[in-house]
């Protein structure tokens, strides 16, 4: 969303001025009629310095005095094997008197400060044992499936480990001694 020019801003300060209803100033320059009002209020208790966009205002303050948060980054520099939640019951000792933030508030503040590498959410996956495609397929079975006629069915799919390309995919039939989803739910 991006905020009205000054231009307009002014326009409907003048507009409003001159005489014109809010709910048609708003219709007109298409901004919203709460917007216009709050404009409004701000021209006539500030006057020029009303108009200005004020992005430095948006977004939470922090209530927290600055040196709990220069003693998280001082710890983790001193020890840099801590994670965030030892360094929040370190900060927990220390400031016992105040409300600390949440671990994950202080692995912000250690990613703003360089002290904290961003971590992929997926782990390392080793694959020297794999160096080629083909080399090692991975074979997975889906059993007691029904295809859209419901009949019963499984399926198999084939992924070549290296590439992770899928290679072929198969459905059949359940054999006639394995029980359906219905049989063996009942």
């Amino acid at each position: 969303m991006q905020s009205h020019s000054n231009d307009v801003r002014r326009q409907a300060y003048d507009l409003w001025q001159s005489g014109m209803k809010k709910r048609a100033i708003s219709n007109t320059l298409s901004v919203d009629y709460d917007t216009l009002l709050g404009w409004i209020k701000r021209f006539v208790t500030e006057g020029e310095s009303g108009l200005g966009v004020r992005y430095a205002r948006c977004g939470r303050k922090s209530k927290l005095p600055d040196s709990i948060r220069l003693r998280a980054l001082e710890l983790r520099r001193s020890y840099p094997s801590w994670g965030a939640e030892y360094i929040r019951l370190h900060l927990q000792r220390e400031f016992s008197d105040q409300v600390i933030v949440q671990a994950n508030q202080i692995r912000k503040w250690l990613r703003a400060d360089g002290l904290l590498s961003a971590k992929t959410h997926l782990p390392a996956v080793k694959t020297d044992w794999v160096n080629q495609p083909l080399l090692r397929v991975q074979v997975d079975a889906k059993e007691r499936l029904q295809t859209m006629d419901e009949q019963p069915c499984c399926y198999l799919n084939f992924i070549d480990e290296y590439t992770g390309t899928a290679l072929d995919a198969f459905v059949f039939p359940l054999c006639s001694d394995q029980p359906s989803s219905r049989e063996s739910s009942s």
